[in-house]
């Protein structure tokens, strides 16, 4: 109930800030994502009652991977993961569509969907459905750009990449070969740990190195899809060079941005908010026998973006052929509405942190000021309900930047009382 009061202040509060020219979408339709459950229970079943196998091991082990699958994107239709706007929607199946009708392909097989999610990303889920994140509109520019990520999924599923790795995985786990080196580990008095460690790098080793070329695959077949669109060749290069950044953080948060955000009447922000024990911080040491490259599943995008300049013959620089206007209004929104879905989705650490970054640039906005506030007041509920591991990420010396640790330190060594006078100061 209280989660529910917060979310209609939160659009009450926009619907009066008219000046921002900025409505946050509903991603709660239990309506929408009631509707789109049957959906996917009623194709996932036939989809299983219609699959082959080539022996009984195999069987076993395709509906176990394939089980998991589904339960995990029907979780996250239980989750109100999909955004149900019917604009927005019928813009997406609008590009679907000139991609499949320019290419002569079956439109009954595909579906796209719109994710919440914040990650610079799209997929496919290897049943006809491309899934678009909507944190992908804060890294592409244009509309060309956006078509041929939807293109590059469609690849994915006509060469059937999925189906393909489900039962390459099931042929290698149920091989002779494969139960023969199992039974030799299970037979060693020692060393069981170091064999199937050795085991398991050879076979990521394998299935990593094939997952990347599927990749440059998708690439190539779905360039073909996109050149028959008629759009500009250019959005291909220019989106593999933005994601080729897009896992680094563009900005960060300093100690001088923390007092310009907070200190306010007689608050101070003090350096003890953000120290953190030593041992938080250890240098952490890989596996030099792993070739960290190897791991990615993607191949790197300069490789991709030589391949397509090759594929093209020069023609790259060709200008894109505009976005439409209902484009340039996602793309507009694309950086509150982020926000929003994240808070949405009680990630209020990442949403609250993310905001800071771009409130220190526009102390006056009313919209990061009312997103702050939100983020702050369930990161207060959570101290005192000793939950905060919940909604902030963990200190993470390898994976997170300085500045995102340090946000953690902050969030974590404020005492509640001072939060609460911050709170107060965003709520006046």
């Amino acid at each position: 109930m209280k989660h529910s009061l917060l979310l209609f202040f939160f659009f009450s509060f926009f619907y009066a800030a008219g000046q921002n020219s900025f409505s946050p979408l509903d991603t709660l339709s239990h309506t929408c994502a009631a509707k789109l459950k049957v959906e996917y229970v009623k194709k996932f079943k036939n989809i299983n009652n219609n699959r082959e196998y080539e022996t009984s091991a195999q069987k076993n082990v395709i509906k176990e991977i394939y089980g998991g699958l589904q339960e995990d994107f029907i979780e996250k239709i239980d989750n109100n993961n999909f955004i149900c706007d019917s604009e927005l929607n019928n813009y997406l199946n609008d590009l679907m569509n000139e991609i499949l009708t320019s290419n002569s392909i079956d439109k009954d097989i595909y579906r796209i969907l719109l994710s919440k999610d914040p990650d610079v990303n799209a997929y496919n889920t290897g049943d006809g459905t491309v899934v678009v994140n909507y944190g992908l509109f804060l890294a592409v520019d244009n509309e060309d750009e956006l078509v041929f990520v939807i293109c590059h999924e469609v690849g994915h599923q006509f060469l059937d990449h999925l189906k393909k790795d489900v039962e390459a995985y099931a042929r290698l786990s149920t091989s002779e070969e494969m139960i023969k080196k199992t039974k030799e580990i299970k037979k060693q008095k020692y060393g069981k740990a170091s064999m199937a460690t050795n085991l398991l790098k050879n076979i990521r080793y394998q299935s990593y190195s094939e997952r990347r070329e599927k990749e440059i695959e998708a690439d190539s077949i779905g360039l073909v899809f996109y050149r028959q669109t008629k759009r500009s060749p250019a959005a291909a290069i220019s989106l593999l060079q933005k994601l080729d950044v897009s896992d680094t953080e563009k900005d960060s948060l300093v100690m001088e941005d923390y007092k310009k955000i907070f200190e306010k009447g007689d608050f101070v922000v003090k350096q003890r908010y953000f120290e953190q024990e030593e041992s938080l911080f250890q240098t952490y040491t890989k596996d030099e026998r792993f070739n960290a490259d190897s791991l990615k599943s993607h191949p790197d995008c300069s490789t991709r973006i030589t391949l397509i300049k090759d594929y093209l013959d020069n023609k790259f620089l060709e200008s894109s052929m505009g976005s439409s206007t209902g484009f340039e209004e996602i793309k507009r929104n694309s950086v509150y509405q982020n926000l929003f879905n994240m808070f949405s989705a009680q990630d209020y650490g990442i949403s609250l942190y993310e905001a800071l970054k771009l409130y220190k640039y526009e102390l006056e906005d009313p919209v990061l000021k009312n997103i702050i506030y939100l983020n702050l007041v369930k990161i207060y509920d959570s101290r005192k309900n000793y939950t905060i591991n919940r909604y902030v990420p963990k200190h993470d010396n390898l994976r997170n930047t300085k500045s995102l640790n340090r946000f953690i330190s902050f969030i974590s060594n404020i005492k509640k009382t001072d939060l609460e006078t911050i709170i107060n100061n965003f709520k006046s």
